[in-house]
């Protein structure tokens, strides 16, 4: 494999990756915020189950009523 097909392989590996985390992103913001208002799980529950920092948490808590998306 030549250097320049390694090179557009990995580029396409990185694309891919990036959408996928975008989606992620755009479906962790929701799912977060509904977890937090229905009160059956606490910020640190949402950190353990999920890896997000606190700080990200309360980001996302502060950015609903700012009515601001990721």
């Amino acid at each position: 494999m030549s250097a320049t097909q390694r090179r557009e392989e990995l580029r396409e590996e990185l694309r891919s990756w990036g959408e996928t985390q975008r989606a992620q992103v755009a479906r962790r913001d929701p799912l977060v915020l509904a977890c937090l208002e229905s009160g059956l799980f606490t910020k640190e529950e949402i950190h353990v189950l999920t890896g997000l920092g606190r700080t990200t948490i309360d980001r996302i808590e502060k950015s609903k009523g700012e009515g601001v998306g990721p």
